[in-house]
């Protein structure tokens, strides 16, 4: 059986980085789709299945990052009542917008690095929550792609050269190399004025 399935995913195997893009698409429109899981697969495949890395590689960063625009883009909608907010009401709350708000005011680029590396949905929250607050796009854009590099990076080649068991040091490498982006983007927003933390505060209507 397990041969069977191995010898179908080998001859299909092109056609998997579509299958991956288009799977973390879907979770811009709030479907319990995990990104994790989907690197860890990609990674496997790639690894076990001689897959080619650039193929899957973009397909797991342009998939994660135009979701995330999605989930920006409904919550901008959502912030100027133009959708319901009863599909979305786990993710905009009260407590939520307060939170994300001030990190987003404080920190900048650091919750979207911070953000990136906490799972069950923590990514979808800051996203749509950037939105319904009226973060500035070219701002969001600029520090989600960043964050997705970083995050897609440390988890793939994790699980690339530790195959399996990689996933289980996910968390410690992964704060490990978080500290080091951390001290980087220190230096890049004090030393760029596009990168200054907003003086505004983000008001919600």
């Amino acid at each position: 059986m397990f041969q069977t399935i191995a010898a179908w995913i080998g001859q299909y195997i092109s056609y998997f980085p579509l299958v991956i893009f288009i799977s973390l698409f879907l979770g811009g429109f709030n479907l319990p789709i995990s990104e994790d899981i989907i690197v860890i697969t990609a990674a496997l495949l790639c690894k076990q299945e001689k897959a080619s890395i650039p193929a899957f590689y973009a397909a797991l960063y342009f998939g994660a990052v135009i979701s995330d625009y999605l989930v920006y883009f409904w919550g901008w909608l959502l912030g100027r009542g133009r959708i319901s907010e009863k599909f979305f009401s786990k993710l905009i709350s009260e407590n939520n917008i307060r939170r994300i708000s001030s990190a987003l005011e404080r920190h900048g680029f650091l919750t979207f690095l911070f953000g990136r590396f906490i799972p069950f949905g923590i990514r979808n929250i800051i996203s749509m929550t950037s939105g319904f607050v009226n973060f500035p796009f070219y701002k969001f854009a600029f520090f989600d792609a960043i964050a997705a590099v970083c995050n897609i990076s440390a988890l793939f080649w994790l699980v690339y050269f530790l195959g399996q068991r990689g996933s289980h040091f996910m968390k410690i490498i992964g704060i490990v190399l978080l500290l080091l982006f951390i001290g980087f983007s220190i230096y890049v927003m004090r030393s760029e004025k596009i990168f200054k933390s907003s003086q505004k505060k983000y008001n919600v209507e």
